[in-house]
């Protein structure tokens, strides 16, 4: 088998180690335009099967070649680079892997089946695991009533030393672009949409077991996975939440407000890429400091006349000992396991697939574990 990965950041390096542990790849390729934050990780992993390629995405003929000698991409390019990659992968009849939103492939479905390849999108952590745990979820009622997944990334309480709370486990400019994005929700059955400058209005907070009190305002299209998932007849109430340190939501409302989130140029730059320029440097983790992700699912249905709530959760922390943080480990290694699950067959199909609906379940639980990464479930009552 012969794998290429698309880009060498934070996730590009989890997936890249993820990949490295399976013996059966007879080679490993990696492209990266800025070769300095890849090489020295890669010199580190001491595995001769791996190949740095210093390339450019917009390139065809270079890209289309590094297509066709592999099994399967991994891309974990920005998105907007999506788009050109599923060209190259329907031209070169190559399986892809990404960790954006469906919507931004969703025009090439036609064409990806055809072409008879597999492209899974959302193959991350959010969207990602949360897909493939509310898929499960949902097949244990006869009717799903509530579903509500709330996820996000955040340092460690003792690691809370700026006023924000915050700190960066993976692309600055993509959370501050997350933070005007449009949203919907569904209440008493009915879809409410949420334009980009209005979702902090909707911050509620919430209490996770055993780690403390946060906040959480919405994040994406909630009526799209209702639809996916099969349980947007029945379902009154949910939403797809990204969660916070509580303070969050009133300081970014009114940076929003004050027109600082903005991507229309001031001069030579925009009020968004200002802000990154200026906080990324003074929000970064130390070596010995940890991240933390909470993934929650929380849905409340009937079964066999009863109504029960099941609960979903995942905690992860920075692996001090690789270095990896934990937004690194459940993006990467969920598309390093999603796509070994393609080649070995365990994930069938063509066509544009989804994980809530073409990732088996307890195939890919099993995975997580390998990889220390728990999924916790119970019931309560509703």
């Amino acid at each position: 088998m012969n794998i290429l990965i698309l880009g060498g950041g934070a996730q590009g390096k989890a997936t890249l180690f993820d990949i490295s542990n399976n013996k059966n790849f007879k080679s490993i390729k990696i492209v990266e335009n800025n070769l300095n934050q890849i090489y020295s990780f890669v010199e580190n992993l001491k595995d001769e099967r791996i190949e740095i390629i210093q390339g450019d995405a917009h390139n065809k003929d270079e890209m289309l070649k590094l297509f066709k000698e592999v099994d399967i991409v991994i891309d974990l390019l920005p998105t907007i680079f999506r788009g050109i990659i599923s060209k190259y992968a329907i031209e070169a009849k190559t399986n892809v892997v990404n960790t954006s939103f469906q919507s931004n492939i969703k025009d090439y479905a036609k064409e990806v089946k055809k072409a008879d390849i597999i492209i899974m999108p959302e193959s991350g952590l959010d969207p990602g695991i949360d897909l493939v745990l509310a898929g499960y979820a949902v097949k244990q009622f006869d009717i799903v009533k509530v579903l509500e997944s709330t996820c996000g990334g955040v340092p460690e309480k003792e690691f809370c030393d700026n006023p924000l709370n915050y700190k960066i486990s993976w692309s600055f400019e993509s959370v501050l672009s997350a933070y005007k994005r449009p949203a919907s929700i569904i209440v008493d059955n009915k879809r409410v949409n949420i334009d980009g400058e209005h979702i902090f209005d909707y911050c509620k907070e919430v209490e996770i077991d055993g780690i403390g009190t946060f906040e959480r305002y919405p994040n994406g299209f909630s009526t799209t996975y209702a639809k996916f998932l099969g349980i947007r007849k029945d379902v009154q109430q949910m939403g797809r939440y990204t969660l916070r340190w509580p303070g969050h939501c009133s300081f970014w409302k009114k940076i929003s407000q004050l027109g600082l989130l903005e991507d229309e140029l001031v001069g030579d730059i925009s009020p968004t890429q200002f802000l990154a320029k200026i906080l990324s440097p003074k929000l970064q983790y130390k070596d010995n400091e940890r991240d933390l992700i909470i993934l929650r699912n929380e849905v409340i249905g009937l079964k066999n006349g009863k109504e029960k709530k099941l609960v979903q959760q995942v905690v992860d922390k920075r692996d001090l000992k690789t270095g990896l943080m934990a937004m690194s480990r459940t993006v990467g290694f969920t598309a390093s396991i999603i796509a070994q699950m393609i080649l070995d067959g365990r994930i069938k199909g063509e066509g544009i697939l989804n994980p809530c609906i073409d990732v088996p379940y307890q195939e890919f639980i099993k995975e997580l574990r390998k990889r220390n990464i728990e999924v916790k479930e119970w019931f309560e009552d509703a």
